[in-house]
């Protein structure tokens, strides 16, 4: 257990020494640096939290938030796909470039295949779930709005996910794969293929700051108001987020549970009574 911790504890500090050493995020007056902002009244960590370990307390409740999360990131890839350089070039600036390695749905999708026989009738079946429902929809109206305006409101929503997953997702799989049992090396969606760095430097460290970067090039060519739309759309991004992630009525006791589970895993790992 202990070990666990301290591996956790050594990633968020290096997530940490990212967020506070990148300089393409202190930039006065740049995107990073603004959606960084939404970041203290946006992002709830209780509710991420609960929500978290809620989602290890049995498979079940896996499966319904690998489907809610397929549906989420499924939608909102399809809508970056749909913007091109001469509709929405802010969105396409940073979506052609990064398109490719940030993208999660074909991940989720193998690993909802993992643990469910019929994968469509779970996908459709957390669509009426009102939070995801809600979610989806937000993300669709900023996409049609994008492409009829030249905006970048979709920029808002891949912040809200993808910074997420780069700086501290990774460090839930393992946890995940031993409170539910999940085959070894899953779940995949957490895992980046980040592009190597010539003399051994951090990937990782340097891609997000590519990223922040990029998004910094796309706020060059938004509007004064284009550019406030794109942070509200963060800020309503975390809003959705928040209502998925707490959408269980025994969210406490599902938590606690979630936790036992890693802690058992984690201690039969230890002795030896499953394969790591």
């Amino acid at each position: 257990k202990r070990l666990g911790q301290l591996a956790a504890k050594s990633l968020e500090t290096e997530s940490a020494r990212i967020l506070r050493t990148t300089p393409a995020n202190k930039k006065a007056g740049s995107l990073a640096r603004a959606l960084d902002g939404t970041l203290k009244e946006g992002h709830d960590m209780k509710a991420f939290g609960l929500g978290t370990a809620a989602t290890l307390a049995d498979r079940k409740r896996y499966i319904r938030f690998t489907a809610s999360m397929h549906a989420i990131y499924s939608t909102m890839e399809r809508e970056l796909d749909l913007c091109d350089e001469s509709k929405t070039l802010s969105v396409n600036l940073v979506w052609s470039k990064h398109g490719k390695i940030l993208k999660r749905a074909p991940a989720l999708a193998l690993d909802l295949e993992d643990v469910v026989d019929d994968t469509a009738e779970v996908l459709e079946s957390v669509l009426q779930l009102e939070p995801v429902r809600r979610y989806v929809d937000g993300i669709r109206q900023a996409g049609i709005s994008d492409r009829a305006t030249g905006g970048g409101r979709l920029l808002g929503h891949l912040y809200c996910r993808y910074f997420a997953d780069m700086f501290g997702g990774q460090m839930l799989a393992r946890p995940t794969q031993m409170a539910l049992k999940l085959p070894v090396n899953t779940p995949r969606h957490y895992a980046f293929s980040f592009p190597n760095v010539t003399g051994g430097g951090n990937a990782r460290a340097v891609y997000i700051q590519d990223v922040y970067e990029s998004l910094n090039d796309a706020g060059e060519h938004l509007s004064p108001d284009e550019f406030e739309d794109v942070v509200n759309e963060a800020l309503q991004a975390f809003e959705h987020n928040i209502d998925v992630y707490s959408n269980d009525q025994s969210l406490k006791v599902a938590a606690l549970t979630g936790g036992w589970n890693v802690a058992v895993g984690v201690a039969a790992e230890t002795m030896g009574l499953r394969c790591a």
